[in-house]
């Protein structure tokens, strides 16, 4: 009896439970202050690309590398709080304006030759993890910048 079949449908049922597990961590942690972000939204946007900086993993492969998130992604911003949705990406990030910085860059587009983007890196405290996104929109990111400006988020490094 050949046991690999077996194993990879261990490994993907393993797999999705601790998919499923994260969002139910991750949803627990954030829902308080994702309702407090629905009951007060003052700025709702589609977002083109939103990538997610590595942090190692099992063998440290992905630290330092920026890492996308497939699918739609929104940006909606209350008074003092905001939240990055991929839904696709079975990910939420909500953030205290307060407990986090933003600033101006064009980083996350090295590595790819000849193309830079301008992007708003936006680090801090989601879901009692550190997280930093990188968010961009084909159109100006000025809009947005005042948008999570507004929720008191340090400005680190502001667009030209």
């Amino acid at each position: 009896m050949d046991l690999l079949p077996l194993i990879l449908v261990a490994v993907v049922i393993a797999g999705m439970a601790y998919l499923g597990i994260r969002q139910n961590r991750e949803s627990a942690r954030n829902g308080p202050l994702r309702d407090e972000i629905a009951g007060r939204v003052c700025f709702e946007t589609p977002l083109d690309h939103v990538n997610k900086l590595g942090t190692g993993g099992f063998d440290g492969g992905t630290r330092n590398y920026w890492i996308s998130l497939r699918g739609p992604t929104k940006l909606i911003v209350s008074t003092d709080s905001f939240m990055i949705s991929a839904p696709q990406a079975l990910r939420e990030f909500v953030f205290a304006g307060h407990e986090s910085s933003i600033e101006f860059s064009q980083e996350p587009s090295r590595g790819i030759t000849g193309i830079t983007h301008d992007w708003i890196i936006i680090s801090g405290q989601s879901g009692g993890r550190p997280v930093q996104l990188a968010i961009r929109r084909k159109d100006s990111l000025q809009e947005i910048w005042n948008a999570l400006a507004g929720t008191g988020a340090a400005l680190l490094r502001s667009p030209s």
